[in-house]
Parts: C-alpha cells; structure tokens; sequence
C-alpha cells in the first residue's frame, strides 16, 4: 500500500510513460485508468490477448480490439526479460515474443523505455506461516478449506477471503466475504449453522470501451458455446461433461453517446 501510494504520487507530476505487466483483471482495468489519467500506456502479457487465462479467444479478440481503440498499446506473446534502470531514472524493459522462433531470422523487438513499471502477474500465497502451521496450500490458488466450514486441515485454524481456495479454485473476491465470516463464527460459537454455500460473484471488467460480464466459473479451456453474435455483443456459455452450463461471458459494445 505504501508502495502505490508513492507511484500515486509520482504519477500526479504530468503524463508519463507506464508499462504494465500482466493484462489480467486488474492490469487491464490499471491501463485504461493511467490512459484516462494522461498518460502513455503499454500492457503486456504472456497470452495473445488480454484475460486469455479467464476467456476463450473468441471472447478476448474483442476485449483486445476495444483497449487498443482506447490508445493502449498492448503487447500480447511477450515475455519480460529484464528491467534496468537508466542514469537518468528511466526504466529499460527488455521483451521476448513467448512463441520459440528462428533467432537467426527473428527481430528481437526494440526495448521500451519508461518512467514506471506495474506488474500486475497475480497472487501467490507467502508460505511462511501456512507452512508453520501445518496448513495444506497451493502457492498459485491458496490455503485449501473444507468447503462447508472454511476449516483448513490444521486444528482450529480457518482460512477467509483471497488467501484460500475451494475445490481447487482460489476465492479472490470481496463479495462472498460477508457470509465467509459468518460460517466461520458460527462454526467457532459450535452454534448450528448450515454451512458456507459458495456462489462465485458476477465478474465485471471495468472498461469505457467495452462491457464484460461473467459469471459463474470461467476457465479459458473447454467446451465454450456462443449463443449470441452479433457486432455489438457477444455471449458464450461454458459447459462441463453433462452439458451443464459452469460459466457465461457477455460482451457488450458500449452504447453510442448521441450528439
């Protein structure tokens, strides 16, 4: 916290050059509020387009199309490499395309050269003190819990909010914290209490240039269907092995301000 209120500061001085690394949720939520702050911005990501961890491609051709309109350049099948700083305080960001290639023949691209860096790569847990407490843990998902108690395997120890994970799955929203907490204190109290029902929250990105909705369990692998298509919107259900529907993606353009 301390540390991005000391990039806030510094960012307030007129526009700068900012490279963000990660075009996840947040990175590409980041980019377009530093874009509409003045500055010039660059996202770069591992995948071809962003939220390809979350999407499938049909879904994120169109979320890259709209932040590109916005004036962002985005960078997709990059990987940093380095970051050096120059005497004059500006950062060198060094970046190879993530696909192998030809080195004899390949461009290696030319190096950004700008006044910040924000990685935005996601989460992982510190396994200082789950390890100390003999707590079972994913360092990419989190603490695991049992699902109806939240209890992780440790005697009288609970997990909450975004350090834990159910079914595999890591809970890095705000929304269900509310009745998280309530199961646990229950469940500590020993009154009766018919434990946490997960209901994973609706997912928005927050973006001018297009509207992005998702709920249940997105996962850019599997049997994606499109039940809408049309310029303007589109709408794609994730089935599982039953033909179940687990997740939905609606994408919107956003309306036409009239003048």
């Amino acid at each position: 916290i301390e540390r991005f209120g000391q990039l806030q500061e510094k960012l307030a001085v007129g526009s700068q050059r900012v490279a963000i690394v990660g075009a996840g949720m947040v990175g590409t939520e980041i980019a377009e509020d530093l874009l509409k702050a003045g500055h010039e911005v660059t996202l770069i990501d591992l995948n071809d387009a962003p939220l390809s961890q979350m999407l499938p491609p049909q879904a994120t051709a169109r979320i890259a199309k709209a932040i590109k309109s916005q004036g962002i350049r985005f960078l997709g099948g990059y990987q940093v490499s380095n970051i050096t700083r120059h005497d004059d305080g500006k950062l060198q960001v060094s970046y190879a395309p993530v696909a192998a290639t030809d080195s004899d023949t390949a461009q290696q691209p030319e190096p950004l050269i700008v006044d910040h860096v924000i990685a935005s790569t996601g989460l992982t847990v510190d396994d200082k003190l789950p390890t100390a407490a003999g707590v079972e843990f994913n360092r990419r998902t989190g603490i695991v819990v049992d699902v109806t108690t939240l209890r992780t395997h440790a005697s009288n120890v609970y997990a909450i909010g975004d350090c834990m994970s159910i079914n595999g799955v890591a809970c890095r929203y705000v929304a269900p914290l509310r009745a998280q907490a309530a199961t646990i204190a229950d469940d500590i109290l020993g009154h009766e209490h018919s434990g946490y029902d997960h209901k994973p929250p609706m997912i928005r990105l927050k973006n001018k240039a297009i509207s992005v909705m998702v709920t249940g369990v997105p996962q850019a692998a599997g049997n994606w269907q499109v039940t809408t298509e049309t310029d303007d919107e589109l709408v794609m259900d994730l089935l599982d092995n039953s033909n179940a529907v687990t997740a939905t993606v609606t994408i919107k353009a956003p309306p036409m301000v009239k003048s």
